[in-house]
């Protein structure tokens, strides 16, 4: 029967087997804990510090930062001498993550006067450790990275993936485009073997990051087309299928990289989805960033970001493409990722708002597509009361197109604006009916939106409803100061919730609702209307 520290060391081992960073300290701290260090051997704390430095490559937490530096001060109390290159090339990484790069650059030194002894060589690994540096950021950082890439040249060294991610990402941050596309022309992810998939997920994110800030967003879509061919190592586990609603749906295939390593293959195909994305939507093609997000929700087992998410959402909703947003609101829902405050007042405004003169030319087109028989050689309404500003080049848009009821229903959605603010509710686990509730306080912009709504679909006291449940909310947040909405930049939507509600009001026949949103208007420092 082994000993309880053979035990422990074995853990630690069949951790680093699995590549799981956490277990292996945790068979570290066992093995410490049971006066078994005599066991110890160089080769240990090697493996060690590898797996550590390679979880803070991954994630930059200082939590893993303090145990590196723990393995360090450990070994040095139980006097143990590090002597093989290995350790060395490790601590490198290690004093480079802790910004001591004075002493990363004097163990280089004493590799090359041979003070750790002549058994101890520069190797490949070395200029690895040393361009590994998580702190570059500036142009003399990047002339002394191409220095010692011109120094390992002239050793004979030839340089390999992680230096050459490593120098991609340097360029691409600084912003020296011209070294950046040379270093993308010389390079290939062919080079990585196709075993190596998380390498080759660093590698192929850094060249797809390189080619977007070059603005070739082709190259960087190959990128990401490779990088789908290579294998990523599998097990099987009981894990909840995020998108069904049934929850586990018995052994599913999952990386086992994702257990231990932060999912290091698919966090960068994500980020490089994504930035292709949004670099899509910046050039207004829609269509291709959904045709991307529809392709990174297939090929990856990560959900897409809330950013992402946001981005697509800004975009739909500033062309009143409501038909879209639900599209994004039901792929959120499956996702499992909750939208956030920014989120709902893009779809719940997006249905209510009146189009500027440029968008109602575009619904105007779209409504003369669907009825051809609408438009005449001469019938143009000239007296619009937003016309297209001159030089805009917008056409004039015929009166029997203006007077088609789908005008009005490709502009307002009062159904769908219902429908996204009780979603929200829902979400937040709050009663639509219970005006006094402080789980959710909707900002103007939202109950603005909703009264409109309400307004619309001929419910004036719904509109009473959330008219109060937004004084309510005020009153409670800002007990004895008026709320900042009617001070700020708010003051006009403000001014328009008001408004509808003495027009709700009156359509109630309801004169005390009238006269104390009468008397709150004159207390808030707003403007009543001339006629109550």
């Amino acid at each position: 029967m082994p000993s309880e520290g053979n035990s422990q060391r074995y853990l630690m081992y069949k951790a680093i087997h699995r590549n799981d960073p956490n277990g292996a300290w945790l068979g570290f701290n066992g093995v410490l804990n049971n006066n078994e260090w005599h066991k110890v051997i160089e080769y240990d704390i090697i493996r060690m510090l590898q797996i550590l430095n390679k979880q803070y490559a991954y994630e930059r937490s200082p939590e893993v930062l303090n145990r590196l530096k723990t393995v360090i001060e450990v070994t040095e109390r139980h006097g143990m001498r590090l002597k093989s290159i290995w350790a060395h090339n490790e601590l490198i990484r290690l004093h480079l993550a802790e910004g001591r790069r004075d002493l990363a650059y004097w163990i280089k030194q004493n590799i090359e006067s041979n003070t750790y002894g002549p058994q101890v060589k520069i190797n490949v690994h070395t200029y690895a450790a040393l361009f590994s540096d998580p702190h570059v950021n500036s142009l003399p950082d990047l002339i002394r990275l191409t220095n010692l890439y011109d120094e390992m040249l002239k050793r004979g060294i030839t340089p390999n993936t992680p230096i050459q991610k490593s120098l991609i990402a340097a360029a691409r941050r600084i912003g020296e485009y011209h070294l950046l596309a040379a270093l993308l022309e010389s390079t290939s992810l062919d080079s990585v073997s196709h075993s190596h998939s998380t390498l080759a997920a660093r590698f192929a994110g850094a060249r797809g990051q390189a080619y977007i800030k070059l603005r070739k967003l082709s190259p960087a879509l190959a990128e990401i087309h490779q990088l789908l061919s290579y294998q990523v190592i599998k097990d099987n586990r009981p894990i909840p299928d995020r998108r069904s609603e049934d929850g586990p749906q018995g052994e599913i295939k999952i990386p086992l990289e994702l257990s231990d390593t932060r999912q290091a293959y698919f966090t960068y195909l994500r980020s490089t989805y994504e930035s292709l994305i949004r670099m899509h939507l910046i050039r207004r093609k829609g269509r291709f960033a959904f045709k991307l997000l529809d392709d990174l929700r297939r090929n990856c087992y990560l959900p897409p970001t809330p950013m992402v998410y946001t981005c697509f959402v800004r975009y739909y909703a500033k062309r009143k493409d409501i038909q879209r947003l639900r599209e994004l609101y039901e792929f959120m829902q499956q996702d499992g990722v909750t939208p956030n405050e920014h989120i709902y007042t893009k779809l719940i405004t997006a249905c209510m708002f009146t189009p500027g003169d440029r968008l109602l030319s575009v619904l105007a087109k779209r409504v003369a597509e669907k009825h051809p028989s609408l438009l005449s050689a001469n019938e143009v309404d000239s007296e619009l009361d937003g016309p297209p500003p001159k030089g805009s080049g917008l056409p004039a848009i015929p009166r029997a197109v203006m007077a088609t009821e789908d005008i009005n229903s490709l502009s307002y959605h009062p159904a769908e604006c219902v429908a996204f603010y009780e979603d929200m509710f829902l979400d937040h686990g709050a009663k639509l009916g219970d005006t006094r509730s402080r789980k959710l306080n909707p900002n103007v912009q939202i109950i603005n939106a909703v009264m409109r709504a309400y307004m619309a679909l001929e419910k004036p006291s719904l509109v009473l409803r959330e008219f109060n449940r937004y004084c309510a909310n005020q009153r409670y947040l800002y007990s004895s100061t008026n709320p900042p909405d009617a001070s700020s930049n708010q003051r006009h939507t403000l001014s328009l919730v008001f408004k509808m509600a003495l027009q709700a009001a009156a359509m109630l026949g309801d004169r005390k609702s009238s006269q104390r949103i009468y008397n709150d208007m004159l207390e808030w420092g707003l403007q009543p209307p001339p006629s109550r």
